[in-house]
């Protein structure tokens, strides 16, 4: 119901590279195209497949439960997310009240979460395998061992290792999960063994997910995560740089540590898109005041004593938080760590409440009333939700119409967000896609740049141009491979998804151009 009141998915990432690199695998153009959806174009298409593949197919009319459809990956989460929360108050012993299910909501609204129902940014479906995980290692630490706790925390690793394989964003929480069972047993032999399943166990999802795609980009490019990390592997094709964004790390030392609380009002410090969520930072105090009090009771030999459930989630969610952070710091890629946000503050709150030196069960149950009251209030006056990109629905899944191109054309994807248009152009599956983006600006003088100027300059063919307004940077490029081409016969592109949901145009004059040379 969400995904559906929301209207079509018309993201960015959407119409850079999820439609077209589910159309690229399918029909193998991987040694066909060149760069065609930029960086994002050598990314692990098999998330995309389903999406694409019932949006072209059983479901091109029905675009409606095509959404509904994608939203089960939202109700899936919260559904497992539930499933944690029951199981995190039967461990403590705590009644699973009023404020299990706050935890439940706050974890399952957060802004990352929420605004990507139904989306094919693909995150939530890693959540939930990474949640799945979590939820399995659980009853480890729930008094009485399991029968077989190997087979379990390998069941979890795998889980982690597959979220890693099928989009490498997730690729931080198999050795979170791997540190948290290590914690949770302190420090101790047994949990380091557990520690080691879950960590072979992750590995070897990760290489059956990625593998094939891998091999393939090796062979191709010398670098089995193409692109990314080319210091590493030093791919001829592009120089020796990471390839990750930076772009949304922090600026300072101070938001390195407290980058959660520039969250707390309104901003654009994740880009161009505004949202306020305190989730984040009311979990990040949680968890200082919760060691801190520990480490207090340390130092004055009391018997203070964190439960093996608490540091399971504790340590979980920091260091998840940790290698995210230095990683990529792009808060899209947090959802596991979001969902959790809410069972973080109950946790933290009924521990400190239960510890606390006062007298009486109605004081303690009042004292963490009110704590947990004073977080809520600000999640419900504070949290400011973003919109990733969505349209009106059209009467097909994909209304998108960019003309036709003769047989044996080779098709120029001048700028981003433009490749999503090749799988619908009439012929597209006899041509050749090339793209020209500032992948080539960063790959210029090496392979990348010098095969996507091959490509072009040698086509004996016809020539097409799939360009916007402001595409300047990139025709400039184009004309300095085809000195004295220029665009003749442009025809405008009809797309259902280059609109808003107030169906305010957003195309930029997006066109299919003939390329004469």
């Amino acid at each position: 119901m969400i995904s559906v009141a929301r209207g079509q998915d018309a993201a960015w990432d959407l119409k850079n590279y999820h439609l077209y690199n589910a159309w690229a695998f399918l029909n193998g153009r991987l040694h066909v195209d060149t760069a065609a959806a930029g960086l994002q174009g050598y990314f692990n298409p098999l998330l995309d497949i389903p999406y694409f593949w019932l949006g072209t197919g059983v479901l091109k009319d029905a675009p409606r439960v095509l959404a509904a459809f994608q939203g089960l990956w939202y109700g899936g989460t919260v559904f497992v997310l539930s499933r944690i929360v029951l199981r995190y108050t039967v461990q403590r012993g705590i009644p699973f009240d009023w404020k299990a299910a706050a935890a439940v909501i706050v974890g399952a609204t957060g802004t990352m979460t929420l605004t990507q129902a139904g989306m094919s940014t693909n995150e939530l479906p890693l959540a939930l395998l990474v949640l799945l995980g979590f939820y399995l290692v659980m009853p480890l630490f729930a008094g009485e061992e399991p029968a077989a706790p190997l087979h379990r925390v390998a069941w979890a690793g795998v889980l982690c290792g597959l979220a890693a394989g099928l989009k490498p964003t997730a690729i931080v929480y198999a050795p979170a999960l791997t540190l948290a069972v290590w914690a949770a047993y302190e420090w101790r032999v047994a949990g380091l063994k557990l520690a080691v399943v879950i960590g072979l166990s992750s590995f070897a999802a990760f290489v059956l997910a990625y593998g094939i795609w891998g091999w393939q980009l090796w062979q191709l490019t010398g670098n089995p995560v193409f692109p990314m990390f080319n210091q590493l592997f030093h791919s001829p094709w592009m120089p020796a740089t990471s390839g990750t964004d930076r772009a949304l790390m922090p600026t300072s030392v101070a938001q390195a540590v407290f980058y959660p609380f520039w969250w707390l009002h309104e901003n654009r410090s994740q880009g161009s898109n505004k949202f306020a969520d305190p989730r984040y930072a009311l979990a990040m105090v949680t968890l200082f005041a919760y060691a801190a009090y520990h480490l207090y009771g340390r130092f004055a030999r009391t018997t203070l004593r964190a439960s093996r459930t608490n540091r399971l989630l504790f340590v979980f969610v920091s260091s998840s938080y940790v290698f995210w952070l230095a990683l990529y710091s792009i808060l899209r890629y947090a959802v596991p760590i979001e969902t959790l946000t809410g069972l973080v503050i109950l946790a933290g709150v009924s521990e400190m409440s239960c510890a606390a030196s006062v007298a009486g069960a109605k004081w303690r149950t009042w004292l963490s009333t009110a704590a947990l009251v004073a977080c809520l209030l600000p999640i419900a006056a504070m949290t400011r939700y973003t919109d990733w990109g969505h349209a009106p629905f059209g009467h097909q899944t994909f209304d998108i119409h960019p003309g036709e191109i003769e047989p044996n054309s080779l098709v120029v994807v001048l700028s981003q967000p433009n490749a999503y248009l090749t799988p619908f152009l009439d012929n597209a599956e006899g041509s050749r896609v090339v793209g020209i983006t500032w992948l080539n600006t960063l790959g210029a003088g090496f392979e990348l740049e010098h095969r996507v100027r091959e490509d072009i300059v040698s086509h004996k063919g016809p020539m097409y141009a799939l360009l916007r307004d402001d595409s300047a940077v990139a025709a400039a490029t184009l004309a300095s491979y085809l000195p004295g081409m220029k665009f003749d016969a442009c025809q405008p592109v009809t797309s259902q998804i280059e609109q808003t949901k107030r169906r305010r145009n957003i195309s930029e004059g997006l066109r299919l151009c003939k390329i004469v040379r």
